[in-house]
């Protein structure tokens, strides 16, 4: 494969998934020993050298016509509409489950609602700039309604939403990469990825009070694994199944659904789990102050450990519970991703010795057509 492929497939998943993996441990034990604040502060630096670094090291070329063009033509280029039409949907979505879950607003609340409609209707817009009045769109229709890139979009926005970050992310978009490099071939490898979330799933589903602590460990180990495969293997499923003029903008697409299914990840688990809490505390503490005591475990986790033995008990079966439902969602949205990426077509790699001979063959048709 070419260097810019095993790039894709190996060293940037490599490092990413590291990243990914190490940030929620350390920011934990940041948070845990300095606080929230400087878990904040301490990623200010890290950011500015990533500022510099990308300002500095990276350098794209534009094509001539491009990089003629006066700045004022170029910003048109930009489709500010479709950004902020799309900004608007996923933000009023997330600010309505952020609402309910954090304020304790009823799902009827027309705040909540309103909110809601308000995603739909820009979502709506969204789709009516992309399609007719956005010269370069964020989000091609053309594109985006074909076979492979509709399943690669799909299969990465259910995937993302259950997703969470380990170490084993990293070893899974090496091992994609080498598979891939090793036999051509790509669809059985999404498909079994995609089995090993759905599997993650089902083990985190049956974790009990008793579970042994080698389980606590290891039985998240296929879900980061799996994630990374098949995000690895998609994005080439998509880069492979496009027109070489439309691969950068189909990258594009891809990360547009794996970053906005993270965040709807993060806002929907948050959602599930305070509903399902509070409806548990409500069924196991009852009497006097009960509405104080599970207004006080619901926002600290640390509260727990001062309670009475039976209230104790209580809050640890109900948080039990609220996470049992959690990782049912995740499970089905992980099933969800299984089914999108059925449609996935198998298509020569980039870089890879049938792709090379397709190139080739092309070139020579080229060149006898212009001999004619």
């Amino acid at each position: 494969m070419t260097v810019s492929s095993v790039a894709v497939t190996d060293l940037i998943p490599l490092l990413f998934g590291l990243g990914a993996g190490l940030g929620g441990p350390l920011g934990g034990w940041i948070n845990d020993t300095l606080g929230w604040r400087a878990a904040f502060l301490l990623q200010t630096p890290i950011m500015v050298f990533s500022f510099i670094l990308v300002a500095v090291k990276v350098n794209i070329k534009l094509p001539a016509e491009i990089e003629d063009q006066p700045i004022f033509e170029r910003l048109k280029r930009i489709d500010f509409f479709g950004s902020l039409t799309l900004v608007g949907t996923v933000g009023c979505l997330l600010l309505g489950f952020s609402l309910k879950s954090t304020e304790e607003m009823a799902w009827s609340h027309p705040v909540i609602w309103g909110l809601f409609i308000a995603s739909a209707c820009s979502g709506c817009l969204f789709i009516l700039v992309e399609a007719r009045w956005a010269p370069y769109p964020v989000m091609p229709l053309h594109l985006i309604t074909q076979r492979t890139p509709l399943a690669v979009s799909l299969g990465n926005l259910f995937c993302s939403i259950s997703a969470f970050s380990t170490i084993a992310i990293s070893t899974g978009s090496v091992f994609a990469g080498w598979m891939m490099r090793r036999t051509g071939k790509l669809y059985t490898l999404t498909l079994m990825s995609s089995l090993m979330t759905i599997m993650a799933g089902i083990l985190l589903v049956f974790w009990r009070d008793n579970s042994s602590p080698i389980h606590l460990w290891l039985d998240i180990v296929p879900q980061g694994f799996g994630m990374a495969s098949f995000i690895t293997t998609t994005l080439i499923a998509m880069i492979a199944g496009v027109a070489r003029e439309d691969m950068a903008v189909a990258t594009g697409v891809t990360y547009l659904f794996r970053t906005t299914g993270q965040v709807l990840g993060v806002s929907l688990s948050g959602t599930i789990l305070q509903a399902v809490l509070q409806k548990k505390l409500q069924e196991r503490i009852t009497g006097a102050g009960a509405a104080e005591i599970i207004d006080m475990i619901r926002h600290s986790t640390e509260v727990v450990r001062t309670l009475e033995p039976h209230l104790k008990q209580a809050a640890v079966d109900s948080y039990a519970d609220a996470l049992r439902v959690v990782f049912i969602c995740q499970t089905a949205c992980n099933v969800l991703g299984f089914l999108a990426s059925l449609p996935i077509q198998e298509n020569p790699l980039p870089g890879s010795p049938v792709e090379q001979q397709k190139l080739i063959t092309e070139q020579e048709s080229s060149d006898n057509d212009t001999d004619v």
